[in-house]
């Protein structure tokens, strides 16, 4: 397991009372190369070292990362004072090519969690601030809910305890093998 992943694991479990410990910003650009910047929810790590996100192919993230699948992830943990920030390739995932994974993390999602996927395409006008219907069975899982996976490239680890401050640099080497070293905060 690699350094960088024991102590996100370690962060995680000393935070795991505090909600917001799941939440990361992720960063995406489109053609222009306007950087957008979002809160998403952290669902999951994979075995081979992959973030989870769950999306929506109808959302502007989706389309950015359709269109340059490099984005940049910062996760800040208050309680323990560690920074990560991962560079990520991510690949959109839909129920036609990995059904499980998709059908998994939609089961994992409360009924309001999945209602919100039946809303209504994402960032069209509202007509008013009534209740918003929920257009679809949401026992089922529509075809334009996806999982986003981050294959993480490099972190950046950053302790802002103790003076001076430990921060790490985590990189594949040629042979695909995880290696750190300590750097200048």
């Amino acid at each position: 397991m690699p350094l960088w992943r024991q102590s996100l694991v370690k962060s995680l479990h000393k935070t795991r009372s505090i909600p917001e410990s799941r939440y990361f910003q992720i960063a995406t650009a489109n053609r222009e190369g306007v950087p957008f910047c979002r809160t998403v929810v952290h669902r999951g790590l994979t075995d081979d070292n992959q973030l989870l996100v769950i999306s929506d192919t109808r959302t502007d993230k989706y389309q950015q990362l359709s269109e340059n699948n490099r984005c940049h992830v910062s996760w800040y943990f208050a309680k323990t004072r560690e920074q990560y920030r991962f560079n990520c390739i991510a690949s959109m995932v839909t129920k036609i090519e990995q059904p499980d994974l998709v059908e998994a993390q939609w089961e994992k999602l409360s009924d309001a969690g999945k209602k919100q996927f039946l809303w209504g395409r994402p960032g069209t006008p509202r007509q008013d601030e009534s209740a918003l219907n929920v257009e679809g069975d949401y026992s089922i899982v529509p075809a334009h809910f996806c999982v986003l996976s981050l294959n993480i490239e490099n972190v950046d680890y950053l302790n802002l305890r103790g003076n001076p401050q430990h921060r790490e640099w985590h990189e594949k080497d040629e042979n695909d093998n995880w290696v750190s070293q300590s750097v200048i905060p």
